[in-house]
């Protein structure tokens, strides 16, 4: 059985609430919304941007382990407040 293509062919491969990574911002995300070729990702920081599909990838599960420890950080940093 052959992997998995990393880089995404068309936008319909592409579900809401997977973590991608962003070729041009070197960084994963959590896609939030498709619109056409365009996706919109958000970090747990609340930054949201709109990426052209053809630069993404999938995320690792490294990537993915990152957001949720980056979610656990912003939450810590907000009581703080």
């Amino acid at each position: 059985m052959s992997k998995p293509h990393p880089f995404f062919r068309t936008p319909n491969e592409i579900v809401i609430g997977a973590v991608v990574f962003d070729r041009d911002y070197e960084m994963p995300g959590t896609v939030r919304n498709l619109d056409g070729r365009w996706v919109e990702l958000q970090r747990p920081t609340g930054f949201i941007w709109r990426v052209n599909f053809t630069r993404l990838r999938r995320g690792t599960e490294r990537e993915a382990r990152q957001l949720v420890a980056l979610a656990k950080l912003q939450r810590a940093r907000e009581r703080g407040r």
